[in-house]
């Protein structure tokens, strides 16, 4: 049996979470065996080292510190010795006990991110050639008013330059966009549409249809 590697990710204040949680719930209901993994986990670690350091040595922000050398070098040694094993290793896990994997966020998270603040992520030619490659991955996105609503302690510039990163990301790895101004079960059968799709015909014969 075929297992695949669905990614989510998008902007601040498009439910990113929620519809991850609603689409591995709904995924699982109709007899699809998938796996949930929050990618934040992974990176948690590191940015709680960065921003303790970065307040210790007085540094204005975290991202002015992630610019010197010997932190990206630092990075580099974390996305590269944890970082990939741990992702790859337990997607590849989940592939061998016959799960497929629902990804809350994933690298094209961390590189727009790092975009934003005018840098690349240490390594990122490298960890996108070994990260595994998703199956289906979606963006989702939102009017920006309705982000602003939703998360008040962003700014307009700031949002829609993460937007942007997104656009670039969508462009160069052709991933779906998916807007969460439509209504939710709109959302969510669009993405369940493209996720059984990404199994092989056998495969989706064998199982219930998701609009049932």
């Amino acid at each position: 049996m075929r297992t695949v590697l669905v990614t989510l990710s998008g902007t601040h204040g498009t439910g990113k979470s929620t519809n991850a949680g609603k689409c591995y719930y709904l995924l699982n209901k109709q007899g699809l065996r998938f796996s949930y993994l929050r990618h934040q986990d992974l990176l948690d670690p590191l940015g709680f080292i960065l921003r303790r350091a970065a307040r210790i040595l007085r540094f204005e922000s975290t991202t002015d510190f992630e610019r010197i050398a010997p932190v990206r070098v630092l990075s580099s040694a974390y996305y590269l010795f944890i970082y990939l094993p741990f992702l790859a290793g337990g997607i590849r896990i989940r592939k061998l006990l016959g799960y497929s994997t629902v990804a809350d966020r994933y690298l094209y998270d961390l590189m727009a991110g790092s975009w934003g603040n005018g840098m690349k992520v240490p390594l990122e030619k490298l960890l996108l050639r070994m990260v595994p490659r998703p199956d289906v991955s979606f963006v989702f996105d939102a009017d920006v008013k309705r982000i602003l609503t939703d998360r008040p302690e962003h700014t307009f510039e700031y949002i829609i330059n993460e937007k942007a990163q997104y656009s670039k990301l969508v462009g160069a790895f052709g991933l779906r966009r998916v807007s969460t101004d439509d209504p939710p079960e709109t959302v969510w059968n669009s993405i369940l549409h493209d996720i059984k799709a990404a199994f092989p015909q056998g495969d989706q014969e064998r199982r219930p249809g998701l609009g049932a």
